[in-house]
């Protein structure tokens, strides 16, 4: 049985999103895989019992059916780290080892995610590194390339790993398209002549970054108003309207798929964005809408959403869920697939860590 924990420089660099892609390549080439999450730190209530919302969504979509108290067997709360500050001994260690024995059986290949940066979790013995080596398996570093400064990381977190043979190899996500060549001609040969296996680039997707209608109405506990048939269509931008209402417009136009959040007492504005055939209209301030506005919205299919948050709140929130939206719907998954097969050289990583597949 194979294994593989896959670790990141940072939160929200797609280790969820690589776990989901890969296993279903693996799946795809008749293995069967596991999965777990071995510190939950993004904590949900699954009917009445305390879960990880990524471990819960990928046990869904990849068909898992080991229980989650072993898919995720510890949660980070305040208690943990507080007993671990004080000292407290817990029994962590033959937790993480009886929940790999769990869902590691009749598999022939595990992906473990890691939590957070590749450090969190070392005040209680659970940092990414020291989970391989109690797990005895070897790690694949994810890293978002958002700047240059994404090369100081790696080489930090390759300190921090301390054991180059513990690494199988690199795989740089959401890199820039107007960063390409700079990454592929100079990036890459430097992290390669460090010593460093990249295994691929993958650029930023519209896609990936976008969120569907229905979860920003979940995520903001929204009213939804007018055309809630509609709340299944991808969002891929915000945008303010707080101008006069010629300059709106041309703001409008020049994004596509995009919400427009206004205050509730701009009718001006709302008018002028489902004018422009904007993807949905957040109002907030929990003020309604003219009938005039609401019948408007109705004819042209566009869902209004009320919201109770002033507009800063509200654009504070929508920062935080536009691309880092977690991967719950199949469509998302098949372009996960489809841009690791496009982009990543999956024989090399199944090669890395004892297994053989196609691609």
């Amino acid at each position: 049985m194979a294994s593989i924990l896959i670790s990141s420089s940072e939160e929200f660099s797609g280790k969820s999103s690589i776990c989901m892609g890969l296993g279903k390549i693996f799946q795809e080439n008749g293995l069967k895989v596991g999965y777990m999450k071995p510190v939950g730190n993004l904590l949900i209530d699954v009917h009445g019992s305390l879960t990880d919302e990524d471990s819960e969504g990928i046990k869904k979509l990849l068909g898992i059916e080991d229980p989650a108290k072993y898919i995720t067997p510890i949660h980070l709360t305040d208690s943990l780290i507080d007993d671990a500050l004080k000292g407290v001994e817990k029994d962590l260690d033959e937790r993480l080892q009886e929940a790999y024995s769990v869902v590691s059986k009749d598999k022939d290949i595990i992906f473990i995610e890691g939590t957070g940066g590749i450090g969190g979790g070392s005040m209680y013995g659970l940092s990414d590194p020291e989970i391989a080596g109690k797990l005895d398996t070897r790690m694949l570093l994810v890293t978002r390339f958002d700047s240059i400064s994404a090369v100081d990381r790696i080489l930090c977190d390759m300190r921090i790993i301390g054991n180059n043979e513990t690494l199988t190899g690199l795989i740089l996500n959401e890199v820039p398209l107007n960063m390409a060549d700079r990454v592929n001609d100079i990036v890459v040969p430097f992290l390669e002549k460090k010593g460093i296996k990249v295994f691929g680039v993958i650029y930023e997707d519209d896609t990936l970054r976008s969120v569907f209608i229905s979860e920003i109405v979940e995520d903001l506990h929204a009213e939804v108003l007018v055309a809630p048939d509609k709340l299944d269509q991808l969002v891929e931008h915000y945008l303010v309207g707080a101008m006069e209402v010629g300059s709106a417009i041309k703001y409008f136009r020049r994004q596509p798929n995009s919400v427009v959040i206004t205050g509730g007492d701009r009718a001006d504005i709302q008018m002028a964005a489902i004018d422009s055939r904007v993807k949905c209209l957040i109002l907030t301030g929990n003020m309604r809408p003219s009938g005039a506005v609401l019948a408007s919205a109705e004819e042209a299919a566009i869902p209004v959403i009320l919201v109770r948050g002033d507009t800063m709140n509200t654009i504070e929130r929508m920062e935080n869920l536009i691309g880092h939206a977690h991967i719950k719907q199949q469509v998302k998954l098949d372009r996960v697939v489809e841009l690791l097969k496009n982009h990543l050289d999956i024989p090399a990583i199944a090669e890395s860590i004892g297994v053989e597949i196609n691609g």
